[in-house]
């Protein structure tokens, strides 16, 4: 069993809609979930003409799902959605083809195997309806019209799933060809998205459960401060409202400069909870990649965060205006591999933005092992500012300039006070700590 799921970049009703967030999620997500739930579907492609789209389907669902780039002449306006199914079929052949159209995120898993059933037990092919009794007729005695309850209901079609046989779509060019079966569905499940009021009432109508809630914060009652509380992998409710506070106090040399860019899209590798990116500009389409699965799910209330590597996401070529790399390079087995992976996805003229431990500056050099930045084992890349300078220019990067932002910030604050007499590592706001370079993609 074949499910397939058309996701065109064009719309001329509402901007991208297929990749528009709706209930936490990108539109083309809830039929790619239904289709991998339903119990007869074994294999699941997403097909578009637009390879943003087959990234972002990458990024939820990884190696679950399989993604085919169709050509521009099957992804006009004009195009129907049978010649995304012969085209898929060409590749990926199969029995029974499903289609999902991402429109109707309100479809359930269920519905596909009732469908897939009838054509198991001898329809041609099988698609969901539901009853509606609103149709008129010119034809109609106006002054003895009857009433609702009283109207024998037709069907509606629905667009939720259609199930054909392969050999029956070819002859026809029809899913719904040969002799075909109907499922009735709840009205409640059968709203389509066409335009932003059909918009609002699925958001409304969408599930609330765990498995759609992406922001896993605890709420004492009364606040609404999504930063105030959060709850960590193990459970425990912990107050991030300091610590982004200080965070965005610690880096506003890099937000500055973000904020004054032009806009475009934005990618933070090793977003973290999301901080950085909740203080860029709206005029940028915030991206974020965050291995970590729990601080991914609470960074998703500021962009698309995705929880893989660089390496893993699969973004396209040229696709990012600007990247930033904060305190993650000291982290990365393979640096040079990912600044060779930065400079592919970011367009000519992209500007990168990347900031570091300099473990050649005078600290590091007079407390040795006792720098604190230097005992950190997860710090397994170390650069110093002229090797990391060497690294961006023979990636073909140039660099615009060097800051060391620790020296210009007040860092003597009661807690960073009270941090140094409690132990014996050290890290003094001293020239060099921490090196920043802006460069660009030449």
């Amino acid at each position: 069993m074949l499910a397939v799921t058309p996701a065109r970049v064009g719309s001329k009703g509402l901007y991208k809609k297929n990749i528009r967030d709706v209930g936490g999620k990108p539109l083309i997500y809830y039929q790619l979930r239904n289709a991998l739930e339903s119990k007869y579907v074994d294999q699941v492609v997403l097909a578009s003409d637009s390879q943003e789209i087959l990234n972002i389907g990458y990024a939820h669902f990884g190696g679950k799902i399989d993604y085919v780039l169709r050509p521009e002449e099957i992804s006009t306006d004009e195009s129907k959605s049978e010649e995304t199914l012969l085209f898929v079929l060409d590749t990926y052949p199969a029995d029974i083809v499903v289609l999902l159209e991402p429109t109707n995120p309100l479809n359930k898993p269920e519905y596909i195997a009732q469908c897939i059933e009838q054509v198991l037990n001898g329809m041609d092919s099988c698609g969901c309806f539901t009853e509606d009794c609103g149709f008129f007729s010119s034809d109609e005695d106006l002054i003895e019209r009857p009433m609702r309850q009283h109207i024998v209901p037709r069907l509606r079609e629905t667009g939720n799933c259609w199930a054909t046989r392969s050999v029956i779509l070819r002859i026809t060019n029809n899913r719904l060809g040969g002799r075909f079966g109907t499922v009735v569905i709840p009205k409640c499940d059968s709203l389509h998205l066409d335009d932003e009021t059909d918009w609002r009432c699925i958001e409304a109508l969408l599930p609330r459960g765990d498995y759609y809630d992406i922001r896993p914060w605890a709420s004492n009652g009364d606040s609404d401060d999504y930063w105030g509380i959060t709850v960590d992998p193990d459970g425990k409710i912990r107050d991030k409202s300091v610590e982004r506070e200080d965070y965005l106090a610690q880096h506003k040399n890099i937000i500055d400069y973000v904020n004054s860019l032009d806009g475009g899209r934005v990618l933070d590798v090793g977003c973290g909870l999301g901080f950085l990116l909740s203080a860029l500009s709206k005029k940028f389409e915030r991206f974020g990649l965050e291995p970590n699965p729990q601080a991914a799910k609470i960074a998703r209330k500021n962009g698309w965060v995705f929880p893989s590597t660089l390496e893993e996401s699969g973004f396209s070529s040229n696709f990012f205006d600007v990247v930033i790399l904060n305190h993650v390079i000291e982290h990365l087995p393979d640096p040079v591999a990912t600044i060779q992976e930065i400079r592919r996805v970011l367009k000519p003229g992209g500007k990168l933005v990347v900031e570091t431990p300099d473990f050649d500056c005078e600290v590091a050099r007079r407390f040795g092992e006792k720098f604190r930045l230097l005992d950190d084992e997860t710090h397994i890349s170390l650069f110093s500012t002229m090797s990391l300078y060497d690294l961006l220019k023979d990636s073909l990067f140039e660099v615009e300039r060097i800051e060391h932002p620790f020296f210009e910030q007040k860092y003597f604050t009661e807690e960073n006070l009270l941090r140094l007499f409690d132990t014996t590592k050290v890290s003094p706001p001293c020239l060099g700590n921490v090196v920043t370079i802006y460069c660009y993609k030449k």
